[in-house]
Formats: C-alpha cells, structure tokens, sequence
C-alpha cells in the first residue's frame, strides 16, 4: 500500500539536499513498509489548495495511524510535516484573519470618513437652504413694500389728476367771471338822449355833472371787479397750470425706482442663493449616496466574513473550523510521531487544549452608529413657489424624497441643470498638469468645489485653473478663474480676470483647516467676486462691474501646468454658468 503526503513551500526548504528555491512543495511517499520516498513539485498556494491539502493531510495520516512507521518517518513527521502545518497552514491561516481584519477595519473607516463628509455637507445644505428661505422671506416683504407703494403712487397720479382737472375748470370759471365784469352796459346808466335847458338845472351843467359823477362812480366800480376777477383768473390759470405740471412730473417719475431696484437685486440674489441650496443638497445627496453604497459594501462584507463553506479567504467560520482541523492533525501527527495514543478521543481532547487564539471585530458598534434609512429630509424645512405680487408667493412646509441608488438623482431637484457642468466627483489627490475637461464659458459664473489639505509647501501651491486662452497670467481669460494656497499655507488666493485686469480677485484671510473637508464656492455675478467656505462668506471684492466677456470653451484644470499642486483631495468640481 502505499499513499502521498502534500506540503508547503517552507518544509521543502527544510528537507532539501539540493537547495531548491522557495516556492515549491515538497512530496513525500510514505510505503507500507515505512521505506520514504521524496519528490518537489510546483503548486499554487492558496486557501483551497491548502484546504484540500490539509483534508488530504488529515485522510493519509488517519492511514498512517494503521500503520507501523520507520524511524526515518516519524522523523519527517517532526522534522517536515509539524513545522509545515505551524509554519505554513497555521500561519496563513493567521494571515488571512489579519488580512480580513483590516479589510473591514480599512473599509469602516473609510464608510466613517464618508458619514463624517455627509454629515458636513448636510449641514452646509441645511445653511444654505435656510439662507435661501431668510432670502425669500426678505424677498416677499419687499414686494409688499414695492406693491404697496405703487397702490400709493396710482392714487396719488388720480389725486393729482382730480386736484388738475378741478383747478383747470376753477380757471375757466374764473376767466369766464373776469370775461363777464369786463361789459359795461351803457344803456343801465340810465342817461336821457334829450335835454332842455329851459328845464332848469336838471339840464344845465350841474346837472350833468352830477350825472357824470355818478357813472364814473359806477364805472370805477366795475373796473374795480374786472381787475379783481382778473387777478382771479390769472391765479386759477397759474395754480392749474402748476397744479398739472406737477400732477404729470410726478406721473412720468418713478417714485417707487428705489424700491423696484431693491426688490431687483433681492430677487437676483436669491435666484443665486437657490442655486447654491441646489447644489449643496445635490453635493450632500451625492455624498449621502456615496455613503450608502459604502455601507451596503461593509454589510455585504461583513455578511461573506461570517458564512460559511465559501471557500475562499474571507469566512471566519471555515477559518476557524481550518484551524481546528490543524489542530486535530496535529495532535494526531505528534502522537504517530512519540508512539502515543492514536484514538479519536485523545485526539479531540489534545485539539481542545488548542483554541483558536483570534476574536474577529465584527465592529459591530461603530457600524451601528451609521445609517442609510432616512428616506426624505427637510433642510430649512420649506419650499417656496414666486408668484407675481406678493400673495401669489407660496411658503409650505416640505421635505424632499432621498433616493440611495446611485443611478438616479439623489433629490428631485438634481436632475441635471444644463447650466452645470461636474468636472470631479470622487475626490482625488492632485497632480500636476491634469486637464478635468473643458467647460462652455460664462461671464457670471460659480465654482464649486469640495478640499481636504493634507499639508502645505513653500511655493504657490495650485488647486484649480480654469483658462479661455491657454495661458497662466495675466491677460483677460488667462484665469476665468484659479485658486492657489499661499506659499507655506492653507490660505486661498483667488484670481479671475476682468476688463482691464486679468488677474484681480480677493484673498480669504482665514486657513483651511488640515485634514477636514471644506466646501468651497467662488461666485462672479453683479459686480463682485465672492468666495464662500462651507456657504459663510470669506471674502469679497467689488471691481467686477465690467467682467470678461468670455465665449467659446475653457480648459479646466485640476491642478495646473504652470505650479506645484497644493497637497489636498479635491472633489465635487463642478462650473455653473449663472
């Protein structure tokens, strides 16, 4: 009778005369007469071959547990075979816990560096849609005060109107009354057409002079209530006149511009801030999605690491069980070896002192602590719908649906925008001269973008460049725009050119801090060039009233050719042409 034993790579080692080369696996032919027999073959190790080769192990010692060893055999039982399965299955077995083990703790770590980022992109969400919600709070309250000064403005153009119309018909009145006391009745002063002096006095001169008197009397007073009515008139005619011209001053100025130009400028500026809420849910719907992913891979993991009968490196169970049949050979190949006792009982009793010496972390805590079943979220807890006046304008209570998988948009809201361009998702480090792609260019723009430093370097550090003509500096489109780290610092420079400079911009004071993810926004829009850590304001600078006209494309890149790239992760880089 005669059967084959199979060992690793370390016990051919051992028993070679020959100095063959690590790698091979030695065969030893055990005959009935206990006469050995060695051959080297190549074999591939890993863990089912190993574990085929230890059933094997396991099935030719129980034969040799029948037969009478030689000398020379039990000597390659201590020598070969024990060291063979200390050294190689034992210790790979050992390995794989070790190699398992970090598997999971490097992949919980990761999914607690994804939760920590989701976390902190839902609190800029969270900012960022309460900004928006203050935003068109503030926005509504201007259009009462704009709507109710126009009420105010279109009564008083009526008033006014009325005031003119009343005076204008006053003037005509009193033109018409000066008109009047301007005819004197000749025929009413009742002056006789024939005279006789032989009459007397009341024909003489006396007579008529006391006539004369009397008209001259009534004609003065007259004359007196024409030059009365006359002053009237004239004055009716002036009020009137100056009474319209005001009424049409007033019509054809705007008395409410300041007001209109206010409620403008809110209303753009919260157009913007709803942009930036979009994005930001978006960026955390996106890391909340990453996030997920990450947990069901942990899940998964944790779920292979705990079957059995898988045949592969990862089961716990068939580790154990590996090791407690290590344990049983040997225990059965030291009794064959020392002559002792060879029974199935001995033999579980000596595998029992032999406990597997691994607890694997499961990490069960730390895997409980994080989530992925929150199905809707609120942020600032509203929506608003713009109507054309002030009552038309809809606040309610909303939350929005969250979808996990990432094949479709997170929120409804991030569907995509065509104005929108993501250059970046995952993060990754940066290197020198990498293009991320190109871009449609636009006067008023954002960028976005999601950085974790690392260190700092002596030297303009670059993170990002975008460029209309190809070239660094400084000419209009050499930078549309580009972000540095100070030399030594974590602290942004940020450049975008303009009419007249093509390298102005406005430098935050503060330093990113190291190894914590900060969302930055870099807005060119109404004259001014803003940038925003994690939706707060850091800097701003007001001499983009005549921005670069840009048209055509831009290279993005991330970092650029032209400096050292800044020691950070970069993600969720994304251009929105606003």
């Amino acid at each position: 009778m005669k059967f084959s034993i199979f060992f690793g790579a370390a016990a051919a080692a051992r028993i070679s005369r020959e100095g063959h080369g690590v790698g091979l696996s030695a065969q030893v032919t055990v005959s009935a007469d206990g006469s050995l027999s060695k051959t080297l073959a190549r074999a591939a190790e890993d863990t089912r071959t190993r574990r085929q080769r230890l059933a094997m192990l396991q099935a030719r010692a129980e034969e040799m547990a029948h037969t009478k060893l030689s000398p020379d055999a039990q000597g390659v039982i201590g020598d070969v075979l024990l060291p063979t399965l200390k050294d190689d299955i034992e210790s790979a077995v050992l390995r794989e816990f070790t190699t398992t083990q970090e598997l999971l703790s490097s992949k919980v770590a990761g999914l607690q560096s994804k939760n920590s980022e989701a976390e902190k992109a839902l609190g800029v969400a969270v900012t960022q849609d309460k900004a928006l919600d203050q935003c068109r709070t503030e926005e509504q309250n201007l259009m009462r005060d704009l709507e109710k000064c126009v009420a105010e403005r279109d009564a008083k153009i009526k008033s006014d109107a009325e005031a003119c119309e009343q005076q204008r018909e006053a003037a005509v009145d009193a033109c018409a009354a000066r008109d009047d006391a301007a005819n004197i009745e000749l025929s009413a002063l009742c002056i006789e057409t024939k005279c006789n002096l032989a009459d007397g006095n009341s024909c003489g001169v006396n007579g008529y002079r006391t006539i004369m008197e009397g008209v001259a009397a009534t004609v003065a007073e007259k004359e007196r209530v024409f030059n009365e009515k006359s002053t009237l008139c004239s004055k009716a005619q002036d009020d009137a006149a100056a009474t319209c011209a005001a009424a049409e001053q007033y019509s054809s100025s705007d008395s409410c511009a300041s007001k209109r130009e206010v409620l403008g400028s809110k209303t753009s500026s919260c157009d913007q801030s709803s942009e930036s809420a979009s994005i930001a849910i978006c960026s955390f719907g996106s890391d909340l999605q990453s996030k997920c992913a990450d947990l069901s891979e942990v899940h998964e993991l944790i779920a292979e690491i705990k079957g059995s009968s898988r045949e592969d490196s990862l089961s716990e169970p068939d580790r154990q069980a590996e090791w407690a049949a290590v344990q049983r050979l040997t225990c059965l190949l030291e009794a064959l070896r020392d002559d002792g006792d060879l029974s199935t009982e001995a033999t579980a009793a000596c595998a029992a002192d032999r406990k597997y010496p691994k607890t694997f972390d499961y990490m069960s805590e730390a895997i409980a602590a994080i989530t992925c079943d929150q199905k809707s979220f609120s942020f600032s807890g509203y929506s608003w719908i713009m109507g054309p006046t002030a009552d038309e304008c809809c606040r309610s209570a909303a939350s929005l649906p969250f979808t996990a998988g990432a094949d479709q948009p997170a929120f409804p809201v991030c569907g995509e925008n065509p104005n929108t361009e993501l250059l970046i998702g995952e993060g990754s480090e940066l290197v020198k001269g990498t293009s991320v792609g190109e871009v449609q260019a636009s006067e008023n723009f954002e960028v976005s973008f999601v950085v974790t430093p690392h260190g700092t370097r002596e030297g303009w550090a670059n993170l990002i460049h975008f460029t209309q003509t190809g070239g660094n500096c400084c000419n209009e489109g050499d930078r549309m725009p580009a972000a540095w780290f100070s030399t030594g610092t974590t602290r942004l420079y940020v450049r975008s050119g303009r009419k007249g400079s093509g390298n102005d911009g406005c430098d935050p004071t503060q330093q990113l801090p190291i190894g914590k993810a900060t969302k930055v926004d870099v807005r060119v829009a109404d004259g001014k060039m803003q940038v925003f850590y994690d939706g707060s304001k850091a800097c701003e600078k007001n001499t983009f009233g005549s921005p670069t006209m840009p048209s055509g494309t831009m290279v993005a890149y991330a970092s650029d050719p032209w400096y050292n790239p800044a020691l950070v992760t970069l993600s969720h880089l994304s251009y929105t042409r606003l």
